[in-house]
């Protein structure tokens, strides 16, 4: 019995999990069945996604909501894994893409609903639309380390790139894009380097010295990748707004510089600055004492000197202003070595031997100088004996001609090869011992016209005002050299579009027999025309002429004369058919209203006035690029003052964004924002009609308020000079590449 009262209690236990009416615990009908129990409802949630588009074979895009990542491989839906519930809020962003890819993504953020979200719009495109974006965009001086490791400055990108000589690039020390003065670890640091000047130069202990102009400053980079300030106060010696250079010598920081043009190191490690406003020599001692030597001929006469070489017996040599001359310093009094004043190169010894223009100038190991005169590279020997090694009708010793243009940077390498960068054909080419030429693999000069489609195409050189883009997303380049305009359609075909390459005049008609006489600025509107100012056959006028959207090229009427000296040529239309014209400098900017012809619209001079005379001068104005926003007000910048202006259909000016004659500072309002105009300007609008500005290191974005922004820009932050929109795409021209980013 004890046992069956036992089982007959364990078995209530049991039956309470179930339900406490089985075990007569709460109901008197102890036969009745267990009431059913209701499910739990679970709350609501929606996935999150939309669709990606733009993709290759082979690519893949990675989006991120939080710490909820997708990879994508394909074009069409995606969707995170994770759920939201109503009201939750989501911020899809790009977390990265294949190299060669930027992609962009519209109505990534916002709140959940009753439904799943399908709106994210993720559009990809090859960073480079036609051409070659090449990693080293100018070379502002040289220098080899022991190793054989090339070190070069680019004043395009404000970096100092390092070469191995497997020929591997990469960024040694700064910020691609991004000038500036600071200090520290080579990667944070920043530098603001000056184009054509070659003021580079490396110690024994492999110690890097650059001399950077735009800011006055000597700076050391030493092996371990610390970057230091030796001597100078950081100026502002670039752009409209450098003030008169005030010269001191002292330790570091109490020692100021002027423009420089020559740097060379001696064999204590001493640098030398060739300064030639000043006609001294300065010198700054390892330790960062600067001092200063005057220089005079045997006649007691001042001399400019312009390079400068230092041989290994300590031997100081440089060329005198515009390099027609070199001269020998010795105990302060300089002697002529070598050259006249005839302005041409001629091999000869002594006074006998002539120079074009020396551009740059080192000494090898047997105390020889070696020059890169104009466009030849010339050895002078110490007595004054001068021949031309390679250049022009004198070829290497493989019989090739060098077809240089304009040399810039030249070095003599560990080996005893010469290097010499071609400015103007973005060359690097190299002269071995046996005196056989070759251009180095990571910079062969493709400034070249070539058509063809993507990365096979060269795009060769687009002046400032010769790019804009129709709102298919066509990009038209003004070939002014070749006189003719070439297109780049969205699949990265370059040909020609308008005029016959070579051929000067002034035919109307179809646009592939149509011919142009000296096309300086273009302006695409909304119905795919293409307008561009084109030199009239008689005097110093322009015609606007017109490519319709069916081809035909028509001359529409001339464009006004000012009284100044033209600046720029820009052109400008919006979408109601409002067209603006820069075209005499300073005068100011005129206008045409649709079915009108041009008259005067905003004078520089009388906009300056309202302003406050005492801090805009107009005839300090300097603007570069016209843009319409989509309500017909007009924009423009000005280097000058640092500012972008903004001016209404009455003509009525005002400051839109930066902070006046203040390019320095960051993001920001009017008035707190800077704007450096450390480049080459120019301004996009795009369809919500934010403003996008080039020249100031990276692309800026300026809001409808003004409001200054750095962008991280599918593209990264290349050197652009040229930006237009088009298609939701802004696209920028290079060096030597079109490139595009997509907007959101």
């Amino acid at each position: 019995m004890e046992k069956q009262n036992l089982f007959g209690r364990a078995a209530c236990g049991v039956a309470l999990l179930i339900g406490l009416s089985a075990c007569g615990g709460g109901s008197s009908d102890a036969g009745a069945p267990a009431a059913p129990v209701a499910p739990v409802a679970e709350a609501p949630s929606y996935l999150v996604g939309g669709t990606v588009s733009g993709l290759v074979p082979g690519a893949q895009v990675v989006l991120a909501n939080g710490s909820d990542k997708v990879t994508v491989t394909a074009n069409g839906a995606f969707h995170f894994a994770g759920k939201l519930a109503p009201g939750a809020s989501y911020d899809g962003k790009i977390e990265s893409s294949s190299e060669g890819l930027g992609c962009s993504i519209a109505k990534g953020a916002a709140t959940v609903g009753n439904a799943d979200v399908n709106t994210l719009a993720v559009r990809c495109l090859p960073v480079v639309l036609a051409g070659v974006q090449e990693k080293i965009q100018n070379v502002s001086g040289m220098a080899q380390d022991a190793a054989g490791n090339y070190y070069i400055a680019d004043a395009v990108l404000q970096v100092i790139h390092k070469v191995t000589p497997a020929g591997a690039v990469s960024v040694y020390a700064g910020i691609p894009g991004k000038p500036g003065a600071d200090d520290g670890a080579a990667a944070a640091a920043t530098f603001h380097m000056s184009s054509g000047v070659s003021l580079l130069a490396i110690d024994r202990a492999e110690n890097l010295y650059l001399f950077e102009n735009c800011n006055t400053l000597l700076r050391k980079i030493t092996p371990a990748g610390v970057v230091s300030t030796v001597a100078g106060q950081r100026g502002a010696a670039c752009g409209w707004s450098a003030p008169e250079a005030v010269v001191a010598d002292g330790q570091g920081a109490q020692a100021q510089f002027a423009w420089t043009t020559g740097m060379a190191m001696d064999g204590n490690g001493d640098i030398l600055l060739a300064n030639a406003t000043q006609q001294m020599i300065r010198r700054v001692t390892p330790a960062g004492l600067v001092s200063s030597e005057k220089l005079v001929d045997a006649k007691g006469y001042g001399i400019s000197p312009s390079q400068i070489a230092v041989d290994a017996s300590g031997t100081i040599y440089f060329s005198e202003g515009v390099g027609s001359r070199i001269f020998r310093w010795r105990q302060g009094v300089a002697a002529v070595v070598a050259g006249n004043n005839k302005r041409v190169s001629a091999d000869g010894k002594g006074v006998a031997a002539s120079f074009s223009n020396i551009r740059s100038m080192t000494a090898d190991r047997d105390g020889n100088v070696l020059l890169a005169d104009f466009n030849v590279i010339r050895r002078m020997t110490p007595d004054g004996d001068v021949t031309t090694l390679v250049g022009k009708t004198v070829t290497d010793a493989a019989g090739t001609s060098a077809n240089w243009t304009v040399l810039g940077s030249i070095l003599v390498d560990t080996s005893g090869a010469i290097l010499v960068h071609d400015f103007s054909k973005h060359r690097l080419s190299r002269l071995d011992t046996s005196k056989v030429l070759s251009d180095m693999p990571y910079m062969p000069g493709n400034m070249g016209v070539t058509e063809a489609v993507g990365g096979a195409a060269r795009v060769g050189y687009v002046g400032g005002s010769g790019m804009c883009s129709d709102p298919a997303g066509n990009v038209y380049l003004l070939d002014m050299t070749n006189k003719v305009l070439r297109r780049v359609t969205p699949d990265g075909a370059l040909s020609v579009y308008a005029g016959t390459a070579g051929v000067a005049g002034s035919n109307d008609g179809p646009r592939a027999s149509a011919t142009m006489l000296g096309p300086v600025a273009i302006a695409c509107d909304q119905d795919g025309a293409v307008y561009f100012a084109d030199k009239a056959a008689a005097g110093a006028a322009f015609n606007l002429r017109k490519i319709s959207k069916d081809g035909q090229v028509t001359t529409q009427e001339a464009l006004p004369a000012g009284t100044g000296k033209p600046l720029q040529y820009r052109l400008a239309i919006d979408k109601d058919g409002y067209m603006a014209w820069l075209g005499w400098g300073r005068d100011g900017i005129f206008r045409r209203p649709p079915g009108g012809t041009f008259s005067a619209f905003l004078s520089f001079e009388a906009m300056m006035g309202p302003l406050g005379g005492t801090v805009y001068n107009w005839e300090y104005m300097d603007p570069n690029s016209l843009v319409f926003d989509s309500k017909g007000n007009l924009y423009f910048d000005d280097s000058g003052h640092q500012v972008v202006f903004k001016a209404d259909r009455a003509g009525k000016a005002s400051v839109f964004a930066g902070t006046l004659n203040k390019g320095s500072g960051g993001d920001g309002p009017p008035g707190v924002g800077g704007l450096p105009f450390s480049g080459a300007p120019s301004l996009a609008i795009d369809a919500s009609d934010n403003l996008y500005l080039s020249g100031q290191g990276w692309v800026r974005k300026i809001d409808t308020a003004g409001v200054i922004s750095t962008p991280a820009l599918a593209w990264g932050h290349p050197a652009i000079s040229i930006l237009a929109f088009g298609n939701g795409t802004l696209y920028g021209f290079t060096t030597q590449a079109v490139l595009q980013t997509p907007l959101p």
